[in-house]
């Protein structure tokens, strides 16, 4: 009974992910503008050709902070040089402060968005973070995930990875 109970408790838990996601696999990402910590303007219209990973993640987020903290080895150090990947970690906290503040105190050098409204992550979902939407060069979403493991965090980089070797 535990196992049909549990099951039944995992399928829910997957719906509930499905419908809180609004831009599914194969769904053109809309051309908005993110403005970056620094002040910069990252518009996504202007990323098509690449394979771009956005990162939905909050500083009061464990499993975002376990995923963050691999990003800049994993992500931002294995792609350095590849012209053909950005990605864009973008983060959904309150205070823009806070973010900055947790970069800092952290040593993470890569460029973060702010979002504190939630604007662009309603576009991408409704709950759950941490998020990972890729975005094929054609513009589309290729995959998304939602939570962190360490596994699934290296199968989304091997993922990366085949995209970025498709011409």
């Amino acid at each position: 009974m535990f196992a049909a109970l549990f099951g039944c408790g995992i399928a829910r838990a997957q719906s509930d992910v499905e419908a809180s996601t609004c831009l599914k696999e194969g769904m053109e990402v809309p051309a908005v503008t993110v403005r970056m910590l620094d002040g910069s303007i990252v518009q996504l219209a202007e990323l098509k050709g690449k394979v771009v990973l956005v990162n939905f993640w909050a500083t009061w987020c464990p499993p975002c902070r376990k995923e963050i903290a691999r990003m800049q080895k994993d992500v931002v150090e294995r792609f350095a040089g590849e012209e053909d990947f950005v990605l864009l970690a973008v983060a959904i906290d309150d205070a823009s402060k806070t973010v900055k503040s947790f970069m800092e105190r952290n040593g993470y050098t890569f460029p973060v968005a702010f979002d504190g409204g939630q604007r662009l992550y309603r576009m991408f979902a409704e709950k759950y973070v941490p998020r990972n939407f890729v975005i094929g060069r054609d513009g589309k979403v290729a995959f998304y995930t939602v939570g962190y493991t360490p596994e699934e965090f290296d199968a989304l980089i091997g993922d990366i990875d085949a995209l970025l070797k498709e011409k």
